[in-house]
C-alpha cells in the first residue's frame, strides 16, 4: 500500500505580486481548481491515502476547507525546507510505500505518479530526470523502511538537501519521462506567475534513457558507519571529503545536479565554486 505526501509548507515569497495582498500559492485557482487540489486528484487513483506536510495548522485549516479528505501534519523542527515536510509525511504514513509531490506542481499526471510507485519494488527512491539532467528538488518516490533510516541520519548530520536522499540510498531509479511518453510540461514547478504560461524545454540531451544507481552497501551500513562499504555516496563523500567516487557517479550517468551537489561537499573552495557554476548552467539559483 502506498501514502501520497503533498507538501505544502513554504511561504511562497517569488509567486507574489509587489503591490498586492499576500496570495497562498497554494490555494491560487487554475481553471478553476486550486493549485493543490489539482496535485491531490492526480495522487488519489495511485495511493490508499493522502497526507499534506503543512508549516502551522492555520494552514491546515484553510486547506481542509478544499482537501477535507487528506491527513494533515505540520513540519518537522529537525530538519528546514522542503526536508521537514518529507520527514512528517513519512513518519505519519503507514504503509510500505510513499510518493511525495510537491504542491505547486499541478500538471503531475497520475500516471506519472503510478510509474514512480511501480519503481519501488526494485529501488529505495525514484524520481525524474529531465533529458538535460534537471532534477525536481521534492518529487520522489520512496520506501519508507529504507528511507526513515535515511532520514534519521541526515537529521544526526544537520543535512537539508532532498537530493541527499538520493545520493544516501543504496539503490536509486531516475526515470526519464521522454522514454515513458510523458511531457516534460507536466513536471514544471510554479514558482513565480509567468510559470503558469511557461513551456518547458528539453535543452542539450544528456539523459537518454532511464537511470538505475545500484551501490554495494545496504541501510545497515550507513547506520555502522562502514565506510569500506560505501564508496560512491554522500556518507563516503561528507566522512573522507573524497568527492570524486560519488561525483564520477553521477557525472558518467549524466546526473548532473548530483554531481554539483556532490562538489558543494568538497572541502575545497574552488571544487565547491565549480558546483555552484554547474547548478546556475541547470537554471538553480540557489544552491
Amino acid at each position: 500500500m502506498t501514502c501520497g505526501v503533498i507538501l505544502s509548507g513554504g511561504l511562497s515569497r517569488r509567486f507574489q505580486v509587489p503591490g498586492e495582498a499576500w496570495v497562498d500559492k497554494a490555494l491560487f485557482p487554475i481553471n478553476g481548481r486550486p493549485m493543490i487540489r489539482w496535485v491531490f486528484d492526480s495522487l488519489r487513483p495511485v495511493v490508499d491515502s493522502v497526507i499534506i506536510a503543512v508549516n502551522g495548522w492555520d494552514r491546515a485549516a484553510r486547506y481542509r476547507e478544499v482537501i477535507p479528505e487528506a491527513v494533515y501534519v505540520v513540519d518537522s523542527e529537525l530538519f528546514r525546507g522542503p526536508l521537514a515536510g518529507i520527514y512528517s509525511g513519512v513518519r505519519a504514513c503507514a504503509d510500505d510505500y510513499v510518493v511525495v509531490v510537491p504542491n505547486d506542481m499541478p500538471f503531475i499526471g497520475s500516471e506519472a505518479i503510478g510509474l514512480m510507485i511501480d519503481g519501488l519494488r526494485s529501488f529505495d527512491a525514484v524520481t525524474y530526470v529531465m533529458p538535460n539532467g534537471h532534477i525536481g528538488n521534492a518529487l520522489m518516490a520512496l520506501r519508507r523502511d529504507s528511507v526513515i533510516k535515511i532520514l534519521d541520519k541526515l537529521a544526526e548530520l544537520g543535512r537539508n538537501k532532498p537530493f541527499d536522499i538520493f545520493r544516501g540510498v543504496p539503490r536509486a531509479l531516475f526515470l526519464n519521462p521522454i522514454v515513458h511518453g510523458l511531457d516534460v510540461g507536466s513536471f514544471v514547478n510554479i514558482n513565480t506567475r509567468d510559470d503558469l504560461a511557461r513551456k518547458a524545454e528539453v535543452g542539450e540531451v544528456v539523459v537518454d534513457g532511464d537511470v538505475s544507481l545500484v551501490r554495494g552497501f545496504t541501510i545497515d551500513d550507513v547506520a555502522s558507519s562502514r565506510f569500506d562499504r560505501l564508496v560512491g555516496s554522500l556518507w563516503y563523500t561528507i566522512a573522507t571529503g573524497d568527492y570524486m567516487p560519488e561525483f564520477r557517479l553521477y557525472a558518467e550517468a549524466g546526473l548532473h545536479m548530483l554531481a554539483a551537489h556532490t562538489l558543494l561537499d568538497s572541502r575545497n573552495q574552488r571544487v565547491k565554486a565549480l558546483g555552484r557554476k554547474i547548478l546556475q548552467t541547470l537554471g538553480i539559483e540557489k544552491a
